[in-house]
């Protein structure tokens, strides 16, 4: 991830007198039109991030963009860390809340369900049940994450 936002920075360094001289035909000002860019651009590299759907173990909806949709899974002595939904753009077009409807069924081994943003991780659940957990999005990195130590159970994840 440190390699993408070092390639970011230099790239919009590089952009920037690109785009300097040019003019808009819209209302925005260049700061505006930069910054859209760099949002558009962080938006589409995002995705890079998530776990790729044939990577997943379970199956995943995908709703209106990234940080939307569904995802089941039935885990058998899972390890590892998949990155469900989420992105990494400074303002989400659809706004920056969320809900994420979630039950989880652990059967052996440890599970976590968890979102990560800038400011670390925000624990869903570790435990068996279900329950809904609000999320306001930050500026950058924010993704719904779930991660198993010789897991064994299922989960189920909306996220709207």
């Amino acid at each position: 991830m440190t390699k993408i936002k070092i390639f970011i920075a230099a790239f919009l360094l590089c952009l920037i007198p690109c785009v300097s001289g040019c003019t808009s035909g819209t209302d925005n000002s260049l700061k505006d039109n930069v910054v859209i860019g760099f949002n558009n651009l962080l938006s589409n590299i995002s995705e890079y991030a998530l776990t790729k759907e044939k990577d997943l173990t379970g199956t995943k909806n995908e709703g209106k963009d990234s940080y939307t949709g569904s995802y089941e899974a039935k885990y058998m002595s899972f390890n590892g860390k998949e990155y469900l939904f989420g992105g990494t753009a400074l303002s989400r077009k659809d706004g920056n809340k969320l809900t994420v409807d979630y039950k989880i069924n652990i059967e052996s081994g440890e599970g976590k369900l968890y979102w990560i943003n800038k400011d670390g991780e925000k624990i869903i659940s570790r435990t068996n049940g279900s329950g809904t957990y609000s999320v306001t999005l930050n500026a950058g990195d924010n993704y719904l994450t779930f991660e198993g130590d010789n897991f064994t159970g299922t989960i189920s994840v909306t996220v709207k």
